[in-house]
């Protein structure tokens, strides 16, 4: 009795596992006595006429005919890279084959194009933002939060974009490569010639400076990632500081740097002050008998013009000095 029931179900099962292969071939049969398995019976859906397992579109034989879901735009690069510019390239069409504007092309390499009438050369090695923004190298005590105020983005747009381990305000290593994804940066504004500018003669509205000359010439310093044409540009040409920042914030950062402070003028001395809401900076280039001072300074009478002043003790809203 139990080996006949054995072999009934061995009978049942092999003619089940042949129900289901034949079911897949089409013998000509009518729709309505064709057996349907479903997708359970992928491999039968293969061998015969095909159809959709899972996400994936088959055909006969196994052949794929359109994989579902498949991404149809490459990811977005975050990394920048190094070019060598080939022979008969320019700007623009390194800009047009990047996919980026030469303007972030020229912040990216300030140094060897911030003026707009040189273009890049053959065998020059250049920095290529991966969008639209600027490559920076990240130099000590730089933070994102001091990288999205110079180049006017927000500091969490630098620490997605970059994958950084950090906060706004922690230090990023000295060397690394940033990228300031939609940054901008200095004006691209040739240096001011040597002659002078015509302007009025200022004076403070409490009679405490006066402008004595407008204009000149000045050397610009390697290094400078201060914006063109304002105070701390000036500044930094004349004496080069390891921080960044509002010129407001010159005294405080000084003073966290280690650098001697103080309330009275020296020559050669960065005088700190609120002369507009950013605060303001100058060189103290003269110290005079009756306590009043001389300063030179850039984008006071206005962007990007040079001059001097002479200040009287009390006539400006002083921060300090750094020494």
């Amino acid at each position: 009795m139990i080996a006949g029931r054995h072999i009934t179900h061995g009978v049942v099962f092999a003619l089940a596992l042949a129900l289901s292969g034949y079911a897949t071939l089409d013998h000509g049969l009518p729709q309505a006595l064709r057996l349907r398995l479903g997708e359970t019976n992928a491999q039968g859906l293969v061998m015969g006429q095909g159809g959709q397992v899972g996400s994936v579109q088959l055909g006969r034989l196994s052949t794929i005919i359109k994989p579902i879901g498949i991404p149809t735009s490459a990811p977005v690069s975050h990394t920048a890279i190094t070019y060598e510019v080939k022979n008969g390239e320019s700007l623009k069409d390194l800009a047009a084959r990047f996919h980026v504007s030469a303007n972030s092309i020229r912040w990216s390499n300030f140094s060897s194009l911030k003026n707009t009438s040189k273009d890049v050369s053959t065998g020059q090695k250049i920095m290529i933002p991966p969008v639209d923004g600027i490559v920076v190298t990240a130099q000590p005590g730089d933070t994102p939060l001091s990288l999205g105020n110079l180049y006017h983005v927000s500091p969490s747009a630098i620490v997605d974009f970059n994958y950084l381990r950090a906060s706004e305000q922690d230090p990023i290593a000295g060397g690394t490569v940033v990228v300031i994804p939609g940054g901008t940066g200095a004006s691209f504004e040739a240096p001011a010639s040597s002659s002078s500018v015509a302007v009025p003669v200022a004076h403070g509205g409490n009679g405490g400076y006066s402008i004595l000359t407008v204009g000149g010439s000045y050397p610009v310093r390697a290094g400078n990632r201060f914006s063109f044409g304002y105070c701390t540009w000036y500044v930094y040409n004349r004496r080069a500081v390891p921080w960044l920042g509002n010129a407001w914030q010159w005294f405080g950062n000084a003073q966290a740097a280690g650098f001697a402070t103080g309330q009275t003028p020296r020559v050669g001395a960065i005088m700190v002050t609120w002369e507009s809401s950013f605060g303001h900076v100058a060189i103290v280039d003269a110290v005079n008998a009756d306590g009043s001072f001389v300063v030179s300074e850039m984008n006071f009478v206005r962007w990007d013009v040079i001059d001097q002043r002479q200040i009287k003790p009390g006539g400006v809203p002083l921060i300090g000095f750094i020494y």
